[in-house]
């Protein structure tokens, strides 16, 4: 897959092109990168992801701006994950802001030749989100590709959206937002020198730097996977503040099972499983040590439960 941070460097042949946020790359993104891929192959041309590599509420109302579920970093390797030919996550600016919905789709046109362009039901494009499915349709007629809308994909009665993954994660709802996402969630990071509360219990844990501007699930205990340089870990995750041994910022912890060594400068990818239980001041560090051990025979139960054969 080509990276690209702009579609004037798209120097290929013509294309379908995908249109849209991606935040989260969820089940429903998946959806129209499946169709773009389809008719790509379909018609012999290249498929090409077009997105932003910042929100673009952070131009149009900064203080309107969520909460994002995946990072640059992250959402290049989850759409990377479908194999389209490209990816371009050029910039939003004041000046693109500004672009009307007909001078938008020009700027399409003239860069990647588009034959087909796919978006969802929702899509809005241009000055103010003035453009629409409907208006692209139409633009697509007089600039000479055609349009294909997909449809909102459901799950329990509700539209799969980036706003509803949002709701159920900070509701603590892991295993609803990982059925929406269709992949755990995850919390990337380097490891750094925290208050080694951990170590002096016994638990000695890995303390991700906090993220930037990125969902970050309820306060508690967790039962995660940790990927480091492509091995995984089962391990038990608090997220927190520490309330029986207070000081310092919130905290990202991670006790990684089995494993012995130096993690200090390594760069983890944390999948949350499913919320345990929620954090809580103890009487005693030995009374949080004590349950810190009931957390982790937990997590240990946990991941052996879903390595025994399901009944079908």
């Amino acid at each position: 897959m080509k990276l690209l941070t702009h579609e004037t460097y798209w120097q290929g042949p013509e294309t379908v092109v995908a249109l849209g946020m991606f935040d989260g790359v969820h089940i429903g993104h998946a959806q129209l990168i499946r169709t773009a891929n389809h008719l790509a192959a379909l018609h012999d041309v290249k498929s090409v992801i077009q997105t932003f590599s910042t929100h673009p509420l952070s131009i149009i109302a900064p203080d309107r701006v969520p909460p994002m579920l995946t990072t640059r970093a992250e959402k290049i390797a989850a759409i990377s994950g479908y194999r389209p030919d490209a990816l371009i996550m050029r910039p939003f600016d004041a000046a693109f802001a500004a672009l009307s919905p007909e001078a938008f789709v020009q700027t399409l046109v003239q860069s990647l030749h588009p034959r087909h362009i796919v978006v969802g039901f929702n899509y809005t494009f241009g000055l103010k989100g003035a453009g629409t499915p409907q208006l692209l349709t139409e633009l697509g007629r007089r600039y000479g590709f055609e349009t294909h809308v997909v449809g909102a994909v459901v799950r329990d009665g509700e539209t799969v959206s980036s706003t509803r993954i949002r709701e159920l994660l900070q509701q603590g709802r892991i295993g609803e937002a990982t059925r929406l996402l269709g992949r755990p969630y995850s919390l990337c990071g380097e490891v750094v020198r925290g208050k080694q509360l951990g170590r002096k219990l016994g638990f000695p844990t890995a303390n991700l730097a906090w993220p930037k501007n990125k969902a970050i699930p309820p306060k508690g205990v967790y039962f995660s996977r940790v990927w480091m340089e492509g091995d995984a870990y089962e391990a038990m995750l608090n997220i927190g503040t520490h309330p029986t041994a207070p000081g310092g910022p919130p905290s990202i912890e991670a006790y990684l099972v089995d494993f012995d060594g130096d993690l200090y400068g390594k760069h983890l990818r944390v999948e949350l499983w499913r919320y345990r239980r929620p954090e809580q001041r103890f009487a005693s560090l030995d009374a949080l040590k004590e349950q810190m051990g009931l957390d982790l025979e937990a997590t240990v139960q946990f991941f052996e439960e879903r390595k025994k054969p399901q009944n079908k």
